[in-house]
């Protein structure tokens, strides 16, 4: 009898934990599946379905540096307001024009650059100002940049534009970087440019920075006999030369220049 009882109190103890035990057991087998080290999980993280292993999806990154973007998307790239996204199609374009995957001459992603080029001028801040609204200058100085890989007529006089308009002077000292390596002015209307905007800086404040690529254009333009260079040039690079607020390595640079042309 006391071995019929105490089977019985036993049994009952089992059913009493019988229902909370599977439920438990449940919560495993469901953490196992769904846990980082799961072959479940792991199948997911690998993009596998059923077994199968289904590419990777590429990075819009990865896309750009991979120059598997055309010219047509580059370019509505370059045209959109994230800056970003141009910094990367920037450097797209310019790999592929250095590499031969791009022509220079291009129309579609010349009038790309221009207009990434000219939005320092045409956002204009809505105040009581009408002075040009400094907008992505990252980006226009990138775009400068490799409208001097692009080295076409079209690109040189886009890059004179942007010398004689845009607020910033660092995009302008770039244009003008890149107007030297182009190295073509056969009739002096880019020294004649290039002047006029020292002329800007001098009377007004000075950037120490743009003054400096001025010289390094006129010198590198004034090294082809083809070229012509305006005296308005030569005249500028005298008063920097012998005048203030310049500082002793911008004086150098005209003395070196002056030696030159």
């Amino acid at each position: 009898m006391r071995l019929i009882m105490e089977d019985r109190v036993m049994h009952i103890q089992l059913s009493r934990y019988s229902v909370p035990t599977a439920v438990v057991l449940l919560l495993l087998a469901a953490l196992l599946v769904i846990s980082p080290g799961s072959a479940a999980a792991q199948s997911a993280a690998s993009g596998s379905v059923g077994g199968r292993d289904q590419p990777r999806l590429r990075t819009i990154d990865e896309l750009y540096l991979e120059g598997a973007i055309s010219v047509r998307a580059l370019s509505a790239q370059l045209r959109s307001s994230d800056s970003e996204h141009q910094i990367l199609a920037l450097a797209a374009i310019e790999d592929q024009l250095q590499t031969g995957l791009l022509a220079p001459d291009d129309e579609e992603l010349f009038r790309a650059l221009a207009v990434v080029l000219e939005e320092g001028v045409h956002h204009v801040a809505y105040s009581s100002s009408t002075m040009p609204f400094n907008y992505h200058p990252t980006v226009r100085y990138r775009a400068a940049q490799v409208m001097g890989l692009v080295g076409t007529e079209d690109a040189r006089k886009q890059l004179v534009y942007t010398v004689a308009i845009d607020p910033d002077p660092a995009v302008r000292a770039q244009a003008l970087y890149s107007l030297g390596a182009i190295g073509q002015d056969p009739d002096g209307s880019v020294t004649r440019t290039i002047a006029r905007m020292m002329r800007r800086e001098h009377v007004g404040d000075a950037d120490p920075g743009a003054i400096y690529a001025a010289l390094v254009a006129i010198e590198r333009i004034s090294s082809n006999p083809a070229n012509v260079v305006d005296s308005s040039a030569v005249s500028m690079v005298v008063t920097v030369a012998t005048g203030k607020p310049y500082n002793r390595l911008v004086r150098s640079k005209a003395m070196q220049v002056l030696a030159v042309l």
